[in-house]
């Protein structure tokens, strides 16, 4: 888990800040969850969705720094699983409150998008490496 991983063009060699421009760009995450959550304190009553999210946020900007400072397999979880939890929740959400669809159809549509991404390249080497690491 602690083995150094090299799958971005930008990383040069082994060691800290060697993605100095990815690590760095995941301020905005961070920022964007503290936008998000200076406007949901304005409100009386925030709904638990939106905290889900905010934290989310938070955890994509942390965990994608710590994957782009370090580059390790334990920092690449904490990069794809909050990115992937994200997804899943604000698909939820905005399938829910926004376009107001039955549980069912919902989770027709979560089945659809894991189906999809099991299909993707990257998504399934990042399962396979998370299964047989755990």
């Amino acid at each position: 888990m602690n083995d150094y991983i090299d799958l971005y063009c930008e990383r040069t060699m082994p060691g800290l800040w060697s993605e100095p421009l990815n690590a760095v760009s995941n301020i905005s995450f961070l920022i964007a969850a503290w936008a998000i959550f200076q406007l949901a304190r304005r409100q009386q009553k925030v709904p638990t969705g939106i905290w889900m999210l905010i934290t989310l946020a938070t955890s994509i900007g942390i965990g994608s720094a710590l994957f782009h400072t370090f580059a390790t397999q334990w920092g690449r979880l904490l990069d794809v699983i909050p990115i992937m939890l994200f997804q899943v929740v604000f698909l939820w959400l905005y399938s829910r409150q926004v376009v107001r669809m039955k549980y069912g159809y919902v989770g027709g549509l979560l089945l659809g998008f894991f189906l999809a991404s099991n299909f993707s390249n990257k998504f399934t080497k990042v399962l396979f490496l998370m299964l047989l690491h755990f």
